[in-house]
């Protein structure tokens, strides 16, 4: 009995045994299953919050572009209106001509040739400001350069640049700007202005341009010593002329060579004294004096030594 007894004992020791390794593994699969299920879990909750964060960026970046489009809209539709009202107000129209740089040339003058005048559509002078310029300058020979500018939100300033007065044409009481580039100035006016030279006998021509650059070639104090230039062709010499002088002498000279022989001026002045009279250095350089004395008996002095 005592055996059975123990048999029966390790028997359901055994079994006991069994059944403990049996629940083990069945709770460590279990723990697995529910790792598992946990991880699967934890991975599904993982998908939806990255799809949701997915559907949040979608719904932002759609917002940002309807608001992006909406004040694109309103931009463009108030800079419609803007338009509309800047056209259709006084500020497209144009206020103030003004005219700058001018000395000789009138400005009422430049703004009647420009015929820029208010209440004009702002923008269409701006788009024809070069066929403007170019009137203005193949009208009025003294216009050297024009330049059309801004000067306000809606006012223009025509900036002009005149070609220099260098002489005055003299002609029946009346005195005609001879400008630098040849051109003789239709306007007249009863007196001269400034220290120019009055010119006589001149026209538009070779001869004029010639002296006009032969006398910019002389230096200042000869310049203000001559008072009138005048033109005496001959049959000799086609560009024969006579300078009266302030200091009451003559001179007669040849255009092409007149610069080059009135740089011996002073010095002949020198070499006569007191006397008055005419200096002529066509050719050479002679002197006759106005009233021959007795000491002189008429004859004319020959500087052509003293000119050399």
């Amino acid at each position: 009995m005592k055996k059975e007894n123990k048999k029966q004992k390790k028997q359901f020791k055994l079994h006991l045994s069994s059944l403990k390794k049996r629940a083990k593994i069945k709770s460590e699969s279990t723990s697995d299953q529910q790792f598992q299920i946990k991880k699967m879990k934890n991975q599904s909750d993982e998908k939806s919050k990255s799809f949701e964060n997915t559907l949040q960026k979608l719904k932002k970046q759609r917002q940002k572009k309807l608001t992006t489009r909406l004040i694109t809209l309103i931009l463009l539709f108030s800079f419609a209106i803007l338009v509309v009202v800047y056209f259709i107000s006084s500020l497209s129209k144009v206020d103030i001509v003004s005219v700058s740089g001018t000395k000789e040339v009138a400005d009422q003058e430049i703004i009647d040739v420009s015929q820029i005048k208010s209440g004009d559509d702002f923008w269409g002078v701006f788009f024809e400001r070069k066929e403007i310029s170019k009137k203005v300058f193949s009208e009025l020979p003294q216009v050297k350069a024009v330049e059309i500018n801004f000067s306000g939100l809606n006012d223009y300033t025509i900036k002009i640049e005149e070609h220099q007065t260098v002489a005055y044409l003299a002609e029946d009481n009346r005195y005609y700007n001879i400008l630098e580039n040849g051109k003789i100035v239709n306007e007249s006016r009863k007196i001269s202005i400034g220290n120019p030279p009055i010119f006589k006998n001149f026209k538009e021509n070779e001869a004029l341009n010639t002296i006009i650059v032969q006398y910019q070639l002389l230096n200042e104090n000869i310049q203000n010593s001559i008072s009138e230039i005048e033109y005496t062709p001959s049959d000799i010499d086609d560009h024969l002329i006579r300078l009266y002088m302030n200091d009451g002498n003559e001179v007669i000279a040849s255009i092409p060579s007149f610069a080059e022989k009135m740089v011996y001026y002073p010095d002949m002045v020198k070499k006569i004294g007191d006397q008055k009279g005419t200096f002529n250095i066509e050719v050479g350089a002679y002197f006759s004096p106005f009233e021959y004395s007795q000491e002189k008996n008429g004859a004319e002095l020959n500087l052509e030594e003293e000119t050399q």
